[in-house]
């Protein structure tokens, strides 16, 4: 072969190999990939948007255009259907138009739907009264938080109970629901652990055709059968050395009363932890004197 056909074939052998490898501007036909779904896109999916994350039966509430409402936002419940799982952070709204399962609400700038079940209405025209414990939201921040009241009024001063130091504060009118009954929205419950056994602090969502809606340990969102829960009573009577149950790290246990602060609605109690007896405040609302078996 001459020699100089060889840079000429080397040359083409070259082409070959790339045009083989896809370098080029007309990439050879992709066989379609059965091992991964048709669509995988970082973009919230698309769902009915009356849709949970959970199985949990339809709600229909007492509500109306103008509304106040605490409810998590779109995006954590889009995430939520997505993932599977997901936290929940809830915030003060405003009803747009109320649905048979679901609502259109205001939030900072958008109007959203979400699910009836994860709205909790806050009742226009409330007065609250010294001692009383109301569900708000930290008139600076966000929702789902208890304050036990210390003075009064359509605006109370309170101390906010959830949370730690977070401090006092003097709510707005329409701001907040007096909390009065068991199984009230907003309200404790204690309910027994699937896993564990134990009883597991958390806040009442919603409760229909004797299901509860929960939130949890950081924010989840957990359902169960209303007979696994008992109601955390919203007042007590304590002295120092009194036994009762509280829940410094999610699950109730046994702890001694060393002190009471009725003033802010507050006791403070010794438990053991990994051997040794630790001190914490603990809010009224959250404290059992009994733990069922």
């Amino acid at each position: 072969m001459s020699k100089k056909m060889l840079p000429l074939l080397s040359i083409g052998l070259l082409s070959v190999t790339l045009v083989a490898c896809g370098s080029t501007a007309v990439p050879p036909a992709k066989t379609a990939d059965t091992t991964t779904p048709a669509t995988t896109t970082t973009a919230p999916v698309a769902t009915a948007l009356d849709q949970l994350p959970f199985d949990y039966p339809a709600v229909k509430l007492d509500i109306k255009a103008g509304d106040t409402v605490l409810a998590p936002s779109r995006s954590m419940i889009d995430e939520a259907i997505k993932s599977g799982s997901g936290t929940y952070i809830f915030y003060n709204s405003t009803v747009v138009e109320a649905g048979a399962t679901a609502a259109k609400l205001k939030e900072i700038i958008d109007e959203v739907t979400i699910p009836n079940a994860l709205i909790v209405p806050i009742k226009a025209g409330q007065t609250a009264k010294t001692g009383d414990i109301v569900l708000t939201w930290w008139q600076s921040g966000s929702g789902l938080q208890r304050a036990y009241v210390t003075e009064g009024g359509k605006t109370p001063k309170v101390v906010y109970l959830d949370g730690k130091n977070i401090g006092t504060d003097t709510l707005k009118a329409d701001s907040f629901n007096v909390l009065s009954s068991d199984w009230q929205q907003g309200t404790t419950v204690a309910c027994k652990s699937r896993d564990s056994g134990k009883y597991e602090q958390a806040t009442l969502i919603n409760s229909v055709d004797n299901m509860n809606l929960i939130s949890g340990w950081a924010g989840s969102l957990n359902t169960i059968a209303k007979s696994q829960c008992v109601p955390v009573p919203l007042k007590g009577t304590y002295k120092a050395g009194d036994t009762v149950y509280v829940a410094p790290f999610g699950s109730f246990q046994k702890a001694t009363v060393s002190s009471v602060d009725t003033a802010n609605g507050k006791i403070k109690a010794k438990y053991d932890f990994a051997g040794s007896s630790t001190e914490e405040e603990f809010s009224f609302g959250s404290i059992l004197t009994t733990l069922p078996l």
